[in-house]
């Protein structure tokens, strides 16, 4: 029985120690940039829906959906803009570079594309600039 105790613990305390080491190194990253503004996803899931309707070439439809996005981000912005100045203005330059590129006259597909990607990746991790 200690022979079967000693092998469980001599198992154990390997995996237990390998597994919080993963999991705290893994998270940490994504913590640490959800932190900078808090839980983003909303406005992900909005640009995400945005990205999907202008790759099917309806840029009308893209300008209308991305509205809500820009009610979702002014709404946020007395909360996140105190959390982390200088995160919130990475995802406000890039927000201002799509509503730019769907409002303008003619819009450019491409260029559409590019600035909710580049959005995408300033609500993703908003520490990093975008240049």
């Amino acid at each position: 029985m200690k022979q079967f105790l000693l092998a469980c613990f001599l198992i154990a305390v390997p995996v237990a120690g390998f597994s919080f080491f993963q999991i705290y190194f893994n998270t940490t990253p994504a913590l640490a940039s959800q932190a900078a503004l808090g839980d983003l996803s909303a406005m992900q899931a909005v640009i995400n829906d945005t990205l999907a309707i202008a790759e099917k070439g309806d840029l009308v439809a893209a300008e209308k959906r991305v509205t809500d996005y820009e009610t979702l981000w002014d709404t946020a912005e007395p909360t996140l803009r105190p959390m982390n100045k200088d995160a919130w203005s990475n995802v406000d330059e890039a927000s201002d570079h799509v509503l730019k590129a769907l409002r303008a006259k003619a819009p450019d597909p491409a260029h559409v594309k590019e600035t909710l990607t580049t959005l995408l990746g300033a609500l993703a991790d908003p520490s990093k600039p975008l240049n």
